[in-house]
């Protein structure tokens, strides 16, 4: 079978179809798309030619303009003469054009009559309105009259009537209402919408009150009461449901429509947040989410709103029923956040950010669980987070919190060197100690810093032996540093320029006069090489000084230099050159070498064991004796002791060390460093003290050698010599171990002066483990423990022990018995008091044996015995000691200073426990009573801390050993123990019950120790806990008048602050006396003005009458001295904290004070008198602000501002402040005063306002009466620095938060009994501000101005008429009129111009035609783009710009706030466009499109401000701009204007 043959379908013809993503090249005609072009037969391409080949394919231009520009015809056609008239001629004829082409229809639109029918046919006619199918124009012929207000809102939702049908019956009902009142003179068209707006107000509001709060249960009533809500019940709750949701609807359509005024319903809003309760508030917070973007718009709305959202925020967490209102407390956070966001300013109100600032901090710093923006949430939070930021440092800054600290100047800074010096102790290491910091750098800061160190390592006004030694090591190690720095880069050494600076200080008449410190700190300064003795000899002589020879009368100051700075190592050439320049070549035998005889003669009676060894005389002399040693130069003094007597003793300490008699070795030693300390020799104390450790000795005489070396470690650590004296402990701890010796008064200040960092890690292991052990074998464990009985009649019987060794052997005892029961040391010592009470003859000295005894028993207690005894002075010995008589005190006394000299016990645990509550109880015990243990306790306490030679008399030893412990009674902590039993002293001292020979006694020794160097040098190390220990020792309620004045001498003397008999704090003349200026003295002054403010408010507060008369004296004295910054800020931190009281006397005289400046300083201001009052009232506001500071944050600790100092300084601020606002907005070319002056005096005035207004009392009737123009003056200073030559972004802030300030605290005066929220704010249009103002202060600006912004319906709306010339004059804006338009007016297509911002005509785009641009402008608002905020940077979005039209994009497209971060849930009535005028449904067709106003108008024009410019009027839309209208992606064109 023949197969079929297969027929192929015919071949398909291919088209070219381009890519999909190509857009298309028109949105209606078929042009292709871009950068496509469509194959096509014999294309140019296809055909190859021979050129087409060798050279490629060239098109030709198909057009020939296509190159060719127009510019050059433009610039020979505009160099005719006829060419700009041709143009005017061309653009009158438009506008002639224009002008014919509009043409107004008349309006058929009649008002429907109203009727008064009966009650049937009225039922009817509404049931009619109800029923959606009967059409309006029907219902239109007339309209029934009868009910009103409320009961017609009533009456529509009886009868469900939908509410665009009862929109539109309510509009022409209020029409008819307004009909007879139009023709009045007094009409205003905005008064029916406030009649309106308060009647719905009323009607929600009395829907609101409906729903209350059951009240509280009263227990003193028995009446019983049933609470009914409306919401309880189910039928209820629907009907009143259904009620408040269709008065809800109606507001909305009322808002949007313009038919309330918004800013009356808005204004209620707020206050009905303000004033509903917790029941409520979920409502109205509804209803506040609904109308938010409303409220944030205007500041004055944002603010109360904002505090009442805080309010209730507060009131919700604080209620039971916090669980049912979480969601309410959420919506309330949102509101805050978006408020933050938006309107930033509303929140800036001290008073309320100091009452709410942490949870302010938590809501806006933390995130809600509401979405608030549609933005991405970290952008929004961010911005949120920023905003908080600029509102806590604005409030911060108007209440005066956290001032910013001044720079350093010379006094401040002098006083903090000086304090820090001061602070320098044996812990602190000098080696990181920072003194010059930066000073290196500055070789003028250099100077003066080394020219303070210095001054106060010799001045009498600071304390310590140690000074001029810190002083060399901070140098040395300055000077290290600078040779680094010099050396990194190529630059000369240190050393001249150091000598330079040495020797002018030297040379400077104010240099401290005292010879013996200045040799002192310059003999270590040559022995460190920081400064040459050559040179400076060198430098006299070559500058011919006078008066150096020794011979001369008029000597010089350098002469003395000469003779006392000593010379460590010296050469024999700087020797004779010495001798020669002071004595004279040809002097054979000097003074110095008679002197060097005398003083070596002293020395060698002084020890006998070493120069005359088998000699025996009698006692030695005493250290004290030697005047001719102590008296000599100090050259003298180091060449006798540290080149002649240190080698001899060095030499010979072998033979003593060997002396099994150690008693000789330790008197030699104790005398030879006591001779050493009193010549300040300290270098050779060192010396023998190493040199002692480095030989092997003896535990006793390791033990002195160890406590002397303890007692100098402040000046060891000045010289910076810890690390060689640390280490040569442990060397001789070493030596002891491998003699065998156990030292353990070697151990613990070895500890101490490492304190962990100049021994090795195994090192000090290793002296750790060997106190463990040793405290281990005095207390093993293990075994049982045998408890020590409380009575030990064996210690009661040790007087009676012939034996020598008896109190050993009973130590050793009792150890062996009791060593593992934790108290046995405590009962040791309580039956040794025991014991020393009773009264037993001896032989011995019962104190003597007892003190060996428990000398013996510290050594086997591992802690030692001090703890046990300090316990039992807590715990029973007070009732013990007073009821003990005088012999046994005497044994008492005698027993304990023996202890002291062993280190049994430390002098702190018996003046804490012993004299101190003696000292206490006898201010509260009898007469008889007190007498035996007060003269106990001043005999105890002058031995240990107060005692000298003529007290030990020729026991040099026991005399070293008590000031060895007497050392820790001056640090802290037990420093500030004494300080603060000074007031007990001083109360001593002044009570009567005491004997009379024991008053004297408290005196003397109150003087005494005041008067120490140690005790002083401790005072100063730290003044501040000083003070607080002298304070806290204080009852000021139980405080006799009489000893205020004692105490505070008392101070003065703890202080040494004691001036002349004129100067006291209480005379004329302290505040000119040098040492309030002085930084060696200011600390300390600080502190007693401090602790005198302080005392005189307590005396106040306490009712005490002549207190008040001193203390008004020294404030006015503080306030009327005319200070400096530096005295100002020295003044302010000594008042700073001085209590309430005396905080209202700084107030109220300074703020007088400042009213009496600025009334001082004539008007008009000259520059003179503006300097004048920034020189003096900027300082006292700065000293005010320091009082009164640590009172800030709690409202009612603030002063109470006299009423007649405030009229007073009231008055003169408003003066001055409307005179700055003369001199700033209205400049007269006769003013002297510069801008840049007038604007700081202004700022000057503001802060005044400002700190002003945070205390209480302030708004008196004179205050309030100049309220409204300083609200004026204070705008008006804002708004001249906003824009133009005042223009600053620093003052503007400041003046705008002043009146925000002062608008809030006129608001919230109780006695201003106003409760409307707009009052004092600006009243003039955005249109009246500045053209180049910047965008941010416009915005910030218009928040503030009067509210709302203009209607949609009016925006940009002018009256306008035509000139006979054929121009069209602007008039004034449009007003709303809702209830005589029933429909929107319509736009007539005009647009004024204005003259402030002209525009040409190709900015944009350069196609683009006239036509295109007019139509794109008679469409959207004409605004200057730098002058108003775009659209997504505005908060209401009611100032849009045309940048977006210029560019292509549609000009209405939708835009979002930049600040608003997104809407509510629902979205605000603001927000909905304005497309009808009724609210009809769409297929009602009601004659009612034309508005009747406009018959009645000549005419109505677009516009951006009154400005007059002739426009262009477009007559038909070209049709190449229907094309881009058809294309443009954007939303609906609001209907401003008519198509024509």
């Amino acid at each position: 079978m023949r197969e079929a043959r297969q027929v192929k379908p015919p071949l398909q013809l291919q088209v070219a179809h381009p890519p999909e993503w190509l857009p298309e090249a028109h949105a209606t005609a078929d042009l292709g798309r871009f950068g496509y072009h469509f194959p096509h037969p014999r294309q140019e391409e296809d055909i190859l030619t021979e050129a087409n080949v060798q050279d490629g394919l060239h098109l030709p231009t198909p057009v020939a303009a296509e190159t060719w520009g127009a510019l050059e015809t433009f610039r020979r056609r505009s160099k005719e003469s006829d060419t700009v008239a041709e143009l005017e001629d061309l653009m009158n004829q438009i506008f002639a054009r224009r002008s014919d082409a509009v043409v107004i229809q008349q309006s058929t639109f009649r008002m429907p009559q109203r009727v008064t029918p009966n009650d049937a046919k009225r039922q009817a006619w509404f049931a009619d309105l109800a029923n959606p199918s009967v059409p309006l124009h029907k219902l239109g012929k007339s309209v029934p009259h009868g009910a009103k207000g409320q009961d017609l809102l009533d009456l529509l939702h009886a009868n469900d009537v939908a509410i665009p049908r009862a929109v539109w019956f309510l509009r022409v009902f209020g029409a008819n209402e307004v009909a007879g009142l139009r023709h009045k003179p007094a009409y205003d068209p905005t008064q029916y919408s406030v009649e309106w707006a308060n009647v719905v107000t009323s009607h929600l509001k009395k829907q609101l009150g409906d729903i209350i709060l059951p009240s509280a249960p009263r227990p003193t009533l028995n009446i019983k009461s049933m609470f009914r809500s409306v919401l309880a019940d189910s039928e209820n709750r629907a009907r009143w449901i259904s009620r408040f949701t269709y008065s809800l609807d109606l507001l909305g359509s009322f808002y949007s429509e313009g038919l309330v005024d918004n800013r009356t319903f808005l204004t209620w809003l707020v206050l009905q947040m303000c004033t509903c309760n917790l029941a409520q508030a979920g409502f109205v917070a509804r209803l506040a989410d609904e109308y938010l973007d409303g409220i944030l718009a205007c500041r004055a709305l944002a603010r109360p709103f904002v505090d009442a959202c805080i309010s209730k925020i507060s009131e919700i967490r604080s209620s039971s029923a916090r669980e049912y209102l979480l969601s309410v407390e959420s919506s309330l956070k949102v509101f805050l956040q978006r408020a933050c966001l938006v309107i930033p300013d509303a929140f800036i109100s001290p008073r309320m950010w100091i009452t709410h600032a942490i949870l302010l901090q938590e809501i806006l710093n933390g995130k809600s669980g509401h979405d608030i923006s549609t933005r991405p949430t970290e952008t929004v939070y961010t911005v949120l987070g920023d905003n908080f930021s600029d509102i806590q440092k604005r409030n911060d800054a108007m209440w005066f919190r956290n001032l910013p600290p001044r720079v350093l100047a010379r006094l401040t800074e002098a006083v903090s060197d000086v304090t820090k010096l001061n602070s320098i102790g044996p812990a602190t290491e000098l080696e990181t100690f920072n003194f010059f910091d930066a000073g290196i750098e500055s070789e003028q800061l250099f100077a003066a810093k080394l020219d303070r160190l210095l001054t106060w390592s010799v001045t009498s006004l600071q304390f310590g032996d140690h000074r001029p030694y810190v002083a060399a090591t901070i140098l040395r190690r300055a000077r290290a540093q600078w040779g680094a720095r010099a050396a990194r880069r190529n630059s000369a050494a240190p050393d001249g320029k150091l000598q330079d600076l040495l020797f002018e200080w030297l040379d400077k008449e104010d240099t401290c006069n005292e010879v013996a410190s200045v040799a002192l700190l310059f003999g270590e300064l040559v022995r460190s090489e920081l400064f040459s003795y050559a040179s400076y000899v060198q430098r006299l002589i070559a500058r011919c000084e006078p008066g150096l020879l020794y011979s001369e009368k008029n000597g010089s100051r350098h002469r003395e230099f000469l003779r006392w700075i000593p010379l460590h190592n010296s050469t024999p050439a700087i020797v004779n050159q010495r001798r020669v320049t002071l004595y004279g070549v040809r002097a054979r035998d000097t003074p110095e070498e008679s002197n060097e005889r005398e003083m070596r003669r002293e020395v060698r009676l002084m020890f006998p064991e070493i120069f005359n060894p088998g000699l025996e005389n009698g006692p030695p002399p005493l250290p004290s004796t030697c005047t001719t040693l102590l008296g000599a130069p100090r050259y003298q003094q180091v060449r006798t002791i540290r080149q002649w007597y240190l080698p001899l003793l060095l030499k010979q300490l072998p033979n003593f060390l060997d002396n099994p008699l150690t008693h000789v070795f330790v008197r030699l030693y104790c005398v030879a460093i006591d001779l050493m300390a009193q010549v300040k020799c300290y270098r050779a104390v060192l010396e023998l003290s190493l040199g002692v450790l480095e030989r092997p000795c003896r535990s006793e005489c390791l033990t002195i050698v160890v406590e002397m070396l303890r007692r100098y470690s402040p000046i060891w650590a000045g010289m910076g010599a810890l690390r060689e004296v640390t280490l040569a402990l442990y060397a001789a701890n070493q030596l002891c171990k491998a003699r065998g010796i156990h030292c353990r008064a070697l151990l613990e200040p070895l500890l101490e002066m490492d304190a962990g960092r100049y021994l090795d890690a195994s090192a000090r292991k290793n002296v750790e483990m060997e106190i463990t052990s040793y405290a281990q074998a005095l207390r093993p464990s293990g075994g049982e423990t045998e408890q020590c009985p409380k009575k030990l009649p064996e210690i009661l019987m040790l007087s009676n022990d012939p034996r020598p060794d008896a109190a050993y052997i009973l130590a050793n005892s009792l150890w062996f018995h009791y060593h593992k029961s934790s108290d046995w040391g405590w009962c040791i010592w309580d039956n040794t008091f025991a014991a020393l009470r009773v009264q037993v003859n001896a032989e011995a000295p019962r104190d003597a044996r007892y003190a060996t005894f428990l000398l013996h028993v510290d050594q086997h207690l591992p802690g030692g015995l001090d703890g046990h005894v300090s316990r039992w002075f807590e715990e029973t010995g007070k009732a013990e000691l007073i009821s003990i008589d005088g012999v046994a005190w005497t044994s008492l006394t005698h027993t304990l200073l023996r202890l002291v000299v062993q280190g049994v016990l430390a002098t702190t645990t018996i003046l804490k426990g012993l004299v101190y509550p003696l000292w206490s109880h006898a201010l509260v015990s009898g007469a008889g009573e007190c007498e035996v243990y007060l003269q106990a306790a001043h005999d105890i306490f002058a031995r240990l801390v107060l005692s000298g030679e003529e007290d030990w008399g020729s026991d040099m030893v026991e005399l070293q050993r008590v000031r060895v412990r007497r050392q820790d009674v001056f640090c802290a902590p037990h420093l500030l123990l004494l300080v603060g039993a000074i007031p007990t002293l001083v109360f001593l001292e002044h009570a009567s019950h005491v004997p009379a020979e024991l008053r004297p006694r408290a005196a003397a020794l109150r003087d005494a120790v005041c008067g120490s160097v140690e005790f002083r040098q401790g005072i100063y190390r730290d003044l501040n806990a000083v003070r607080d220990a002298f304070d806290k020792s204080l009852q000021y309620d139980a405080l006799d008048e009489s000893l205020v004045e004692p105490l505070m001498d008392a101070l003065r003397l703890i202080l040494n602050v004691t001036r002349t008999d004129t100067a006291t704090i209480g005379s004329s003349e302290w505040l000119d006396t040098s040492a309030l200026l002085s930084p060696w003295k200011l600390a300390a002054t600080t502190i007693e003005v401090q602790f005198s403010l302080k005392q005189m408010g307590e005396r106040l507060a306490l009712g005490t009458p002549n207190r008040n008369t001193k203390v008004d004296r020294l404030i006015a004295k503080f306030m009327h001295h005319h200070m400096s910054t530096e005295e100002a800020d020295f003044v302010a931190e000594m008042a700073r904290g001085v209590g309430p009281t005396i905080a209202c006397k700084f107030v109220n005289t300074g703020f007088t004070c400042i009213a009496n400046i600025l009334k001082g300083v004539q008007t008009p201001l000259t520059s003179q008198g503006v300097q004048e009052i920034l020189d003096v009232a900027s300082e006292q506001l700065r000293l005010l602000a320091h009082v009164v500071e640590l009172a800030r944050d709690d409202q009612t600790a603030l002063p109470v501002v006299d009423p007649v100092a405030q009229d007073s300084f009231i008055e003169a601020l408003a003066s001055k402040i409307q005179a700055f606002e003369i001199l700033l907005t209205q400049p007269t070319p006769k003013s002297d005063v510069p801008p840049d002056q007038a604007t700081q005096g202004a700022v000057l005035m503001a802060r005044l306002l400002q700190f002003n207004m945070a205390f209480r009392g302030v708004w008196t009737p004179k205050a309030r009466s100049l309220s409204e123009n300083l609200c004026k003056s204070t705008f008006n200073l804002a708004l001249a620095h906003s824009a133009g030559d005042h223009l600053n972004p620093a003052t503007f802030p400041l003046f705008l938060d002043t009146f925000m300030y002062l608008v809030d605290e006129l608001a919230t005066d109780t006695k201003a009994n106003s409760t409307d929220i707009f009052r004092n704010y600006p009243q003039i249009h955005l249109a009246e501000l500045p053209a180049d103002m910047p965008a941010e202060y416009r915005q910030q600006l218009r928040c503030l101005l009067p509210y709302p912004p203009p209607h949609e319906a009016v925006a940009d709306l002018v009256y306008a008429s035509p000139e006979p010339l054929g121009q069209t004059l602007p008039g004034p804006p449009v007003m709303n009129r809702p209830w005589d338009w029933l429909f929107a007016a319509r736009a007539t297509g005009d647009s004024v111009r204005s003259e402030k911002n002209p525009r040409g005509f190709h900015d944009a785009l350069w196609g683009e035609s006239v036509f295109a641009r007019d139509w794109a402008e008679t469409r959207i608002p004409l605004a200057d783009e730098n002058s108003v905020r775009r659209e997504d940077q505005d908060i209401a979005g009611a100032l849009p710009t045309f940048a977006a039209a210029r560019r292509g994009m549609s000009p209405a497209s939708p835009a979002w706030s930049r600040q608003s971060a997104g809407s509510s849930r629902l979205q605000s009535p603001t927000q909905q466009s304005f497309t009808r005028a009724s609210a009809s449904r769409s297929d009602e067709p009601l004659d009612t499109e034309r508005s009747s106003a406009g018959s009645r108008q000549l005419g109505k024009r677009k516009g951006s401000t009154v400005s007059v410019d002739s426009e262009i009027e477009i007559i038909e839309s070209p049709p190449a701009l229907k094309k881009v209208k058809a294309k443009a992606k954007a939303a609906p064109i609001k209907p401003r204007t008519k198509k024509k």
